[in-house]
């Protein structure tokens, strides 16, 4: 690899002007590359230029003694700069050439910002860091997803994929939580997706990406995505305001502040921000429904709606920290936002007979208000004992949701030749909801030993769920309620949990394991009908983790956690949820939790310059949503079920070319076999495929504040519950200058350029046949200005851990 990435340097930045220089005097340089402890870097990034125009000369790498060499440079003056992944960027001082050899004083490359004697460090990260249990996403050098949001953001982080409703995966293991600063975020599917949407990545940090985590972290999900966002915690009054226009089919707006003000012992800081979206979705469903005899179609549904919807979001957030000494911290911060939202469809469904000629036609508008309301309360106290790894946190943390959906739908009926048939049916649904959230954590740490570490802690939750759906009728031009559909449904949860962990390092040995517990209770009732269920379980979650330091190149890593993914409350609650009067989703409050073994086996090359690995998932009591037909009705219904055995076994592999100061190429790729085994209505149900998906990032810097950068992906076929979608990718591209000494930056950012992007599938088993096409507004350009502003010497930053959970996480809206 070393080998032909410098060949292949060499025929691009040399060949055209080899001819030249062989007619000139020239002469040879040689220099080495040492890292802060005076230790050799090796494959470090050393690029010649030329001081009069800083156009590039030579590049090439440093050996296993950190030691390079340029031969057949022509007389005259010239500058180095060096940049190694994990490493800021060094630029050395200028240099003459004017003899046939010269030697050069070691290039430094420092991991913090410092002036070292003839080396500038400029504090440049590498797009990419990767350790032995996570993966870092510095934010910041992600120019395309910076003029957009958090969640272009994850989309763009290397095995990461988001679908259609917001779910999240990783390495195409499903059920992954996220964090935002240590805090479990508070919802699942589309309205994750919508709170990602609404967060700026200007606001962004880094993205840790955790695919095994280890038993300090709540056992529930398949893996964790941690966003830092950034710390402005300087002496003074500090910030950032950006402000966001986006044009698709429809407009859209975001604004946001953030702030920081610390004097003496007290910090205070906050965020505020408020967007308008308006949006569409564009659907087109044919189902066959087929008689249970001989198969044959029966009736054919073939439905098109298309909604336009307009979202607003109001959010912000203040909060305190108070350092009691210089060992302990107080804080407190409140937070809450103000989701309102609208939309009308229209829905225009022929229904025909397995002869394909129309029989009905259903012409059904319908419209839905719909609000969401958070309040959230966090308590902190954080005590350093002795040592930076001797420390004491306690977190408490109040939230409250409260939603509302009111819905009207209106069916009209005509003939084939749209003649009025029958009597218009109208008939409205009122869902208010509420659910409260109260949870308490302790977390201990203590160095064991030399290069040891124990940490220990103890959490308890309580979850309290009170939803209600109300369905009406329109009769005699009254609303009368509908006894038989409406319900009221209670779901309380307790849980209480604690942890042991042990991490340890021997010489070129790195290990960790660690134990969970959870104690689980449930109890459901639903007052229309008297059905209920209490149920009380103890889990034991055990995590490990082993790391070889082989030599300075090869790094391998061996990961073990055992996971639980709980079903969202929504999930358990039994409503209905109507699209239109063929079509609705229900909960299912006897799902039972899945629970997967997970494996992971990765060798790191080059400080994480390529990363390859291998991975095994097995998940029992897989939830999935699970569609359904019913023929004497011409119904189509998706109720989530524990129905299989999933399997996955795959390779994927990161590779993070810096090929100049100015050029770097990202390339992640991953294939994974899914396999499905379990029963559906009593019937097995088998389903099985290989999905290949690919990412790849070409980030280029024109000039000091000009940064441009090309992203594409493409996913093959996956399994989507029953479904099997169709292949899918994206192309986007974004612009980036930086204006005001630094302190500005506009950004233009182009996405889904082709309009490749969208979700087609088709569903064939038993008696269920669907095929769907949805598009949605993924076309758009963004325009972005943000500007910071500062005051102050830089104090230590403030850390924020995790003080919630993913109870919260598990808050479920249905998609507006």
């Amino acid at each position: 690899m070393k080998a032909l990435f410098i060949a292949a340097l060499a025929v691009l930045l040399t060949g055209t002007s080899f001819n030249a220089w062989s007619q000139e005097v020239t002469g040879k340089l040689v220099g080495s590359v040492k890292d802060d402890a005076r230790q050799p870097v090796i494959a470090a990034t050393v690029v010649l230029r030329k001081v009069a125009d800083s156009s590039l000369v030579k590049a090439a790498l440093s050996d296993t003694a950190g030691v390079y060499t340029f031969e057949q440079i022509v007389y005259g003056d010239y500058f180095i700069t060096i940049s190694s992944i994990g490493y800021q960027q060094a630029v050395l001082q200028p240099v003459k050439v004017a003899g046939p050899l010269l030697e050069l004083q070691p290039g430094i490359l420092g991991t913090g910002s410092k002036t070292l004697k003839g080396v500038t460090v400029t504090g440049k990260r590498a797009l990419i860091e990767q350790y032995a249990d996570r993966t870092v996403v510095n934010v910041e050098g992600v120019v395309s997803a910076a003029g957009g949001s958090a969640m272009d953001v994850l989309e763009k982080s290397p095995g990461v994929a988001v679908d259609k409703q917001g779910n999240i995966t990783i390495r195409g293991k499903q059920g992954i939580k996220v964090f935002i600063d240590g805090r479990a975020t508070y919802v699942t599917g589309a309205d994750l997706a919508g709170m990602l949407r609404n967060m700026q990545a200007s606001q962004l940090d880094q993205v840790e990406i955790i695919s095994n985590p280890s038993a300090k972290y709540d056992a529930a999900g398949n893996g964790v995505i941690n966003i830092r966002t950034k710390k402005t915690n300087n002496k003074g009054f500090n910030g950032s305001i950006a402000l966001a226009y986006l044009q698709g089919r429809y407009p859209g707006t975001t604004q946001n502040l953030n702030f920081n003000y610390r004097i003496g012992r007290i910090n205070l800081f906050g965020n505020g921000g408020y967007s308008y979206r308006k949006g569409f979705e564009d659907i087109y469903i044919l189902r066959n429904f087929r008689t249970e005899a001989n198969g044959g179609i029966k009736t054919i549904y073939d439905q098109h709606s298309f909604t336009r919807s307009t979202n607003q979001s109001l959010n912000g957030k203040l909060g305190l920290d108070y350092d009691v000494s210089d060992r302990t911290t107080l804080g407190v911060a409140v937070s809450g936002f103000h989701n309102p939202s609208r939309s009308t469809t229209d829905n225009n469904t022929l229904l025909k007979g397995g002869d394909n000629k129309v029989q009905t036609q259903i012409v059904a508008p319908a419209d839905m208000d719909g609000k969401w309301n958070n309040t959230e309360v966090d308590l902190s106290l954080k005590h350093r004992f002795d040592s930076s790894d001797h420390e004491l946190q306690i977190d408490a943390s109040y939230l409250q949701y409260n939603t509302a959906s009111l819905q009207h739908f209106n069916n009209n009926y005509f003939d084939a030749e749209g003649k009025p048939t029958g009597t218009p049916t109208r008939f409205m649904t009122d869902m208010p909801g509420e659910i409260r959230i109260y949870t308490a954590k302790a977390d201990y740490s203590v160095p064991a030993g030399k290069n040891g570490k124990i940490e220990a802690g103890a959490k308890f939750s309580y979850v309290n769920t009170d939803n209600n759906a109300m369905y009406s009728d329109r009769i005699n031009d009254k609303w009368v309620g509908n006894d038989s559909l409406s319900n009221h449904f209670l779901y309380k949860e307790y849980v209480y949990a604690g942890y042991l962990n042990y991490r340890k390092t021997i010489r070129d040995w790195e290990f960790q394991a660690g134990v969970r517990a959870e104690q689980m209770q449930m109890k459901g009732q639903q007052l229309n009908g008297g059905g209920s269920f209490d149920r009380n379980y103890l889990q034991w979650f055990p995590s490990a983790m082993l790391a070889y330091t082989l030599n300075e190149k090869n790094k391998f890593s061996l990961n073990y956690s055992r996971r639980i993914e709980r079903p969202d409350y929504l999930s358990l609650n039994p409503f209905r949820f109507y699209v239109d009067q063929y079509t609705y989703t229900e909960g299912n409050p006897y799902l039972l939790p899945q629970y997967s073994n997970n494996i992971e086996l990765s060798h790191i090359f080059m400080d994480g310059a390529l990363t390859t690995t291998l991975l095994y998932n097995k998940t029992t009591d897989v939830i999935q949503e699970i569609v359904q037909q019913r023929t004497a009705t011409n119904e189509t219904f998706i109720r989530p079920e524990n129905i299989s055995t999933r399997t996955i076994a795959g390779v994927n592999t990161n590779l993070q070319l810096p090929l100049s100061d100015k050029l770097t190429t990202v390339v992640y790729l991953e294939l994974n076999h899914y396999k499905y085994d379990g029963t559906i209505n009593n019937a097995p149900f088998s389903l099985s495929n290989n999905t290949f998906s690919g990412q790849l990032r070409q980030q280029v810097k024109l000039t000091d504040t000009w940064m441009v950068e090309l992203a594409g992906m493409y996913t093959s076929s996956v399994i989507d519950g029953t479904f099997i979608q169709r292949p899918a990718g994206t192309f986007s591209i974004g612009v980036q200058k930086d204006l005001l000494h630094k302190m500005a930056t506009l950004r233009l950012t182009g996405v889904d350029l082709f309009k490749w992007y969208k979700y087609e599938a088709s569903s064939r088993y038993q008696n269920v046949d669907v095929y769907a096409l949805n598009r949605w507004q993924t076309q758009a350009l963004r325009l972005i200005f943000t500007y910071r502003f500062r005051s102050g010497a830089k104090l230590t930053e403030r850390s924020t851990e995790n003080t919630a959970s993913p109870e919260k996480e598990r808050v479920k809206i249905k998609e507006k």
